[in-house]
């Protein structure tokens, strides 16, 4: 408990305007001052009572539930449960103490709490940025009886508040699993034909269908054909590379670049950890910030979760031809390499295609990109005046810089995403499914 400070309600203002009142008339006869003394001494009293009926903030428990694991970016429910010991009911207003970085929907809440009972409280929290964070104090007034005061305090509810990458699409997944469906973010399931061993799901019985495929404890249970789907495992070294450079710290929806980039590569290590894949990460900038060597199993993914909290974006040039000779010289098998970075202008990526141009000589290289939709937008817009006209002529050169650079890349066997923010997921997901079946 940090502080215990009266606060006056309304009702009693009106009071002290009652009592001062009759003061103004006091020249014209003295029981004017009795009647204000009178009803002072009153008012006075009921305040007594009240700040006695008024229970300290710190006497009232209160808990706070969240998500062990934040979603960056995304609605995250936190509540507060507000505990009532005594035998009288308790309206109480409430503030949390959020991290600086997190956005809130509501940022004060007034509750009625039941004697020996318990009030919660939610809201929802936005963090712009991933990290450890630390949830503070709980601020609490609690009303007097009267409603002439309140009594204001802080209780201790320090806590600790992590944000990793948004984990939603991971949760979507998990369920389409247990349901034996497809995965159904708007791609296909690439699929390998042969008899694999990897259940992916039930479908209903086509007529070229093997016999030997049919479900029948399903069958019996729809009361129709119904055929198991399988698909080849095939396991492979999967490197995710994320550019935290400065060209990845221009925000998009909220989010910087990066930060959609280490959304999508948690889903995708997510997706090639559970297909028995290895996988590994490398962030850099200028230097190599981050470094998993690429193992199997759900150990190696939460590793990997950890790296990617931990990643934050940079003001300094990336410099990947440092980040890919340190690659180089830690992974001579053959791999799927995912790179997720940017192209803004021909000079500033013409050290980018050059190493990413060398990496695909003995890799499988996907080159993930998030394009613009405001530049399109500028390009495209008909300038009404001096400035938009440059707005428009800068917009088209980079635009066009941008397109050279990604037909040098597909030119040396590069394969190249490039969409905007909200279908990185699932376009890189796709493109990974489609890679997995050639031989690495």
């Amino acid at each position: 408990m940090i502080s215990q400070v009266p606060i006056p309600r309304p009702r009693l203002l009106a009071l002290a305007l009652v009592a001062a009142a009759p003061l103004a008339l006091g020249g014209v006869s003295l029981a004017f001052v009795w009647v204000s003394v009178g009803v002072a001494l009153v008012a006075a009293a009921l305040v007594a009572v009240d700040m006695r009926a008024t229970p300290r903030p710190s006497s009232l428990p209160v808990r706070r539930f969240a998500e062990p694991q934040l979603s960056l970016g995304a609605p995250n429910r936190i509540e507060l449960r507000i505990a009532d010991p005594f035998a009288r009911a308790l309206r109480v207003t409430v503030r949390d103490d959020v991290p600086a970085a997190f956005d809130v929907d509501r940022r004060r809440t007034e509750v009625d709490v039941p004697a020996h009972g318990e009030a919660r409280v939610t809201y929802v929290a936005r963090p712009r940025h991933r990290g450890t964070f630390r949830f503070g104090d709980v601020h609490l007034r609690v009303r007097g009886p009267f409603d002439l005061l309140e009594r204001q305090g802080s209780v201790a509810a320090s806590a600790e508040a992590r944000v990793y990458p948004d984990l939603r699409e991971i949760r979507r997944y998990e369920v389409t699993l247990r349901r034996g469906l497809a995965y159904d973010a708007g791609q296909r399931r690439a699929r390998i034909a042969g008899g694999g061993g990897v259940f992916e799901r039930l479908r209903e019985h086509q007529p070229d269908d093997d016999p030997r495929s049919i479900s029948w404890k399903a069958t019996a249970k729809r009361g129709r054909p119904i055929t198991v789907e399988h698909e080849t495992e095939r396991q492979q070294r999967v490197l995710v590379l994320l550019d935290a450079g400065r060209m990845m710290s221009s925000t998009l929806g909220g989010l910087t670049k990066l930060d959609h980039a280490v959304n999508t590569a948690l889903m995708l290590a997510y997706v090639a950890t559970a297909k028995g894949d290895e996988v590994g990460l490398l962030g850099f900038a200028d230097d190599v910030r981050a470094y998993v060597v690429p193992r199997r199993g759900r150990a190696q993914f939460l590793r990997i979760t950890e790296e990617l909290r931990r990643i934050e974006v940079t003001t300094t040039e990336a410099d990947p031809l440092r980040a890919l000779e340190f690659l180089r010289a830690r992974a001579a098998r053959r791999s799927l390499v995912v790179l997720f970075t940017d192209l803004v202008s021909e000079e500033a990526s013409r050290a980018l295609v050059a190493a990413v141009t060398r990496l695909a000589g003995g890799n499988v290289v996907l080159c993930c990109l998030l394009s613009d939709p405001q530049l399109d937008a500028v390009a495209e817009r008909t300038p009404a005046s001096t400035e938009e006209l440059y707005e428009r002529v800068v917009a088209e050169n980079v635009i066009d810089a941008r397109a050279r650079a990604i037909a040098t890349l597909r030119q040396h066997g590069v394969h190249v995403i490039d969409v905007p923010a909200e279908r990185l997921t699932v376009a890189t997901i796709q493109r990974y499914l489609e890679l997995k079946k050639r031989v690495i």
